[in-house]
């Protein structure tokens, strides 16, 4: 997650969410240390106010470590085998990182109880960073909107990467930089079960 993506996902969670929120899932969520320390912006603007508002977030991804909740692989979890349903699901730059976005984003959907909200984020452009694959799925919007089409959207936007330092010294990234319609972009989603 890079810091803009981070302050449009508190925004809209502060216009959009209702107070029934009661509980949160962060799907591909990595470890307390990765969302405290190494990108502390995450905690910051993501997940601290959800829980000063008393609602509680558990933490999915596919390796155990400190923080986490739940250890299991997106790409064969059914999501019947976590026992229940939230109010809110967030999954945040995960699905360039699976084989089959399609299924996971079923999984997805299936997490998430009746009238309950679905926050997705995925780059629309950014360079190869694996973890432990990049599968390069940099989807359009309207791609991105394909695989969610039997929600309500809430809200999207495309967010720009304007962090100078989410930006290599080489010329082509330079280059991102300096030229708004070439930025580095999210694709970002609140979306409404029906």
């Amino acid at each position: 997650m890079v810091r803009e993506e981070a302050l449009w996902i508190r925004g809209v969670l502060e216009r959009c969410a209702p107070a029934m929120l009661k509980e949160v899932l962060d799907v591909g969520s990595s470890t307390r240390d990765f969302r405290c320390c190494r990108q502390p912006y995450i905690e910051e603007e993501v997940f601290l106010p959800l829980q000063q508002k008393g609602i509680h977030v558990y933490h999915l991804d596919a390796k155990a470590g400190e923080g986490i909740d739940y250890a299991c692989d997106v790409n064969t979890l059914k999501a019947e085998e976590l026992g229940r349903k939230f109010d809110l699901v967030i999954c945040a730059n995960l699905l360039e990182h699976v084989t089959r976005p399609e299924q996971v984003a079923l999984l997805l959907k299936g997490l998430v109880k009746e009238k309950g909200f679905l926050l997705v984020s995925v780059p629309g452009a950014y360079r190869y960073h694996p973890d432990p694959i990049d599968t390069r799925f940099r989807p359009s919007m309207q791609r991105l909107l394909n695989l969610f089409d039997d929600m309500e959207i809430v809200d999207k936007k495309i967010v720009r990467i304007k962090d100078r330092e989410r930006y290599r010294r080489r010329w082509d990234e330079q280059l991102r930089y300096h030229i708004p319609f070439l930025n580095w972009k999210i694709n970002c989603l609140l979306l409404r079960k029906r």
